[in-house]
């Protein structure tokens, strides 16, 4: 267990290879009556990926991440509860993204979300690596960015979620897995603009 939950690197300023870094500012750190169930929660979260990856045109390839489901500590000198529960589900896109389309699409999906009434909280309007994260109304996170050797990541995290027994232990949940290069090509995506 890490304290103050860098094991999600929402912010991803250097990319997924580059390590975890502290909890942004604009983490929300929930009333200790909330319990979401974990189970619900994951559902939650997957529904607001299947909205992102299904808004983009063409639809790029993609597959899931290892699923995270645990147990954080609060970020120093944070009122709240001692110790948050999350989880997080994640799409990684396998579709090559060119340098010249990546804004565009950064783009496409920061549109997406402010239309649906979510908080932007962070966006990077950089060319090479740009990057949006935005908090919707229940309080879940959700963080699209590139990493250094164009990989890219949606996530959809939930805090402060019960601990449930219905949810089995997952493989591999809660260690840091770097997304997989793209190598998908399409006639849009991949396209030398």
């Amino acid at each position: 267990m890490q304290s103050g939950g860098a094991e999600l690197n929402l912010g991803c300023p250097d990319g997924f290879r580059a390590g975890a870094v502290a909890v942004p500012d604009w983490w929300p750190v929930l009333a200790p009556d909330v319990t979401v169930d974990q189970l619900d929660a994951g559902e939650r979260c997957e529904e607001l990926l299947r909205e992102t990856v299904e808004a983009l045109r063409p639809v790029p390839a993609w597959q899931e991440a290892v699923p995270r489901a645990g147990v954080r500590l609060a970020a120093p000198g944070r009122r709240g509860p001692e110790v948050l529960w999350y989880v997080t589900r994640g799409r990684d896109l396998l579709t090559v993204v060119s340098p010249g389309r990546r804004a565009e699409l950064a783009g496409t999906v920061e549109r997406l979300w402010r239309r649906r009434g979510w908080t932007i909280t962070s966006l990077n309007a950089g060319r090479d690596r740009p990057g949006v994260a935005a908090t919707t109304r229940d309080g879940s996170q959700l963080v699209l960015c590139f990493g250094e050797f164009g990989e890219i990541r949606v996530t959809a995290s939930l805090l402060g979620v019960a601990r449930s027994e219905r949810v089995p232990e997952l493989p591999g949940a809660g260690e840091p897995d770097p997304a997989p290069l793209p190598y998908v090509h399409c006639a849009y995506w991949s396209a030398l603009v």
